[in-house]
């Protein structure tokens, strides 16, 4: 004889209901899942696996991103782009303030911009799989930061201007390699899974004075 049971109580081997989302929040989903997941797993794995962690069907996730490079590229407008702090460009700049200290402002706001560890992962993946990304970025951050402050260099410490292309390029990948120097603090974290410096400030202002203290002196003997 079946038993009753009482009012409200479920059979516990029923599938709990899905929840609808607005076609606003179930993109951004998507897309936040997407990021973890290409950070975890690289480029190469399937949009079948991502829709599976979602819990959502493939042909659903396509109706919203037609296409794996339609996911994509709007995984690295969201990370890569998005989040780009267009004050930057100012601080770099505002000559009211000394260089060292714009530097300093500008290098720490960025670390906390690129120190996170799916930033570091979607990008040496992108790096390895989808070169597209990272020139893209780079070309960005090479023509807005790393060529400002390579000018702002010269004017604040009368340094001539570079004479021929070699030059521009030689002083460019000074101010590189002093800016890769904080990134690869996140390379070393999250792909080396190494310890880094617990003080991340103080080693942005040494380094800052390290560059501001041998790079002018370099420039001026080379183009004297």
């Amino acid at each position: 004889m079946a038993t009753s049971k009482p009012p409200g109580v479920q059979d516990s081997a029923a599938p709990p209901a899905r929840r609808r989302l607005a076609p606003e929040d179930r993109e951004h989903q998507i897309v936040q899942a997407a990021t973890a997941f290409f950070a975890r797993k690289g480029f190469d794995a399937s949009t079948r696996e991502l829709a599976g962690e979602l819990g959502i069907t493939q042909p659903l996730l396509y109706r919203y991103f037609p296409t794996k490079e339609a996911l994509v590229d709007r995984v690295y407008e969201d990370v890569f782009v998005r989040r780009w702090n267009p004050e930057w460009e100012e601080w770099l700049a505002d000559r009211s303030v000394p260089l060292p200290e714009r530097l300093k402002r500008y290098l720490k706001d960025y670390a906390r911009f690129v120190l996170r560890g799916e930033w570091v992962r979607i990008f040496i993946y992108a790096g390895l799989s989808r070169g597209g990304i990272n020139q893209k970025y780079l070309a960005r951050l090479r023509e807005r930061h790393f060529v400002v402050i390579a000018r702002e260099l010269r004017h604040s410490h009368d340094i001539p201007e570079p004479r021929n292309a070699q030059e521009e390029d030689e002083e460019v990948e000074l101010v590189w390699a002093m800016h890769s120097s904080v990134f690869y603090i996140g390379v070393r974290k999250w792909i080396y899974e190494l310890p880094t410096p617990r003080n991340l400030e103080r080693l942005i202002d040494m380094r800052v004075d390290a560059f501001i203290a041998g790079v002018p002196v370099v420039l001026k003997a080379q183009r004297s």
